[in-house]
């Protein structure tokens, strides 16, 4: 019996003395390397350019009711998983600039200037410094007419007390009177930037137009002199994809305030109201066509702006 006990105490002390020595069990060992942490790029390019993007519309020849629109595209050049893409109309400057060059002279419009000869009508005189900025000058004799009267719309006379006269030097004005509609291709009108360059050559067809869907940026879109101060979310724009703008101009028609009906229509779907141009004895169809005449007042004026574009990535 003691030899039994005794080989148990012999064989538990074997046991504790393997604790802690140079015998070790099963190990397994990994080891991971090349860990970094860098920071992203973020690089918005328009019309495949950083600064200066430069200009996108120069048109010196828009007339009333007639939009004039162009697409801008958006890159996300970056590494950054996307971001958020602003845009700003701002800087808006509205100028009278409605010098006429002709024979590679400059003239603006005086209303009393004696032709210079050859055939440059009376009225006309050659530019000198800074006109036709100031009162007394117009880019022409129309933009007299709906500034200050004086002067006939078929056979009607406007006279210089007319209340639809809209006042000399009425450049400030175009900018109230430019309609601006911004939209965004977003397939799915999911808030994500979509690029609508199916085939890729950098323009968008009116067949890719038509293809894709178009969301309008109600806060971008209105007058331009409302729209100079307002910074808005177009939409999001993943890493390494294009994202495409449409922008439309049209300068607005000002209707003469007797085309109006008590009601608030406009002749001839409301009742027949207005003005006898023509003198033939009624207020009809030939004479709405010069209803309109107020909008000579913007021939020549310039409106000026830039657009900023922001790209916000994820934090």
């Amino acid at each position: 019996m003691k030899s039994i006990v005794l080989s148990v105490i012999v064989i538990a002390t074997l046991v504790s003395a393997g604790i802690g020595s140079t015998f070790a069990g099963f190990v397994d060992t990994e080891v991971s390397e090349g860990n970094f942490v860098q920071a992203g790029i973020s690089d918005l390019l328009v019309n495949g350019k950083n600064d200066p993007v430069g200009y996108k519309l120069r048109f010196d020849h828009a007339t009333p009711g007639k939009s004039t629109d162009f697409f801008i595209d958006l890159y996300n050049w970056g590494k950054c998983q996307g971001g958020d893409v602003y845009m700003h109309y701002k800087d808006v400057v509205s100028t009278e600039a409605g010098r006429k060059t002709h024979m590679g002279i400059e003239y603006v419009y005086d209303g009393v200037a004696p032709s210079p000869g050859g055939d440059v009508p009376d009225g006309y005189r050659a530019a000198t410094g800074v006109e036709p900025q100031g009162a007394g000058v117009w880019s022409s004799e129309p933009e007299k007419i709906s500034e200050v009267g004086g002067g006939y719309i078929a056979q009607y006379f406007i006279s210089p007390t007319d209340p639809n006269l809209l006042g000399e030097d009425y450049a400030s004005g175009i900018s109230a009177h430019l309609d601006v509609v911004t939209e965004v291709c977003d397939d799915g009108l999911d808030g994500i930037l979509d690029n609508a360059d199916d085939d890729g050559n950098g323009q968008i067809s009116a067949t890719e137009r038509a293809a894709h869907q178009w969301k309008i940026i109600s806060d971008l879109t209105g007058k331009l002199k409302d729209l100079n101060c307002n910074k808005t979310l177009l939409g999001f724009l993943v890493t390494q994809t294009y994202g495409w703008i449409h922008v439309d101009v049209t300068v607005e028609q000002m209707l003469a305030s007797e085309w109006i009906d008590a009601a608030g229509n406009i002749w001839p779907q409301g009742t027949a109201v207005g003005v006898d141009y023509d003198g033939d004895g009624n207020i009809d169809a030939d004479d709405f066509q010069y209803a309109w005449w107020p909008t000579n007042a913007l021939q020549g004026d310039k409106a000026e702006w830039n657009m900023l574009f922001e790209l916000t990535t994820d934090p």
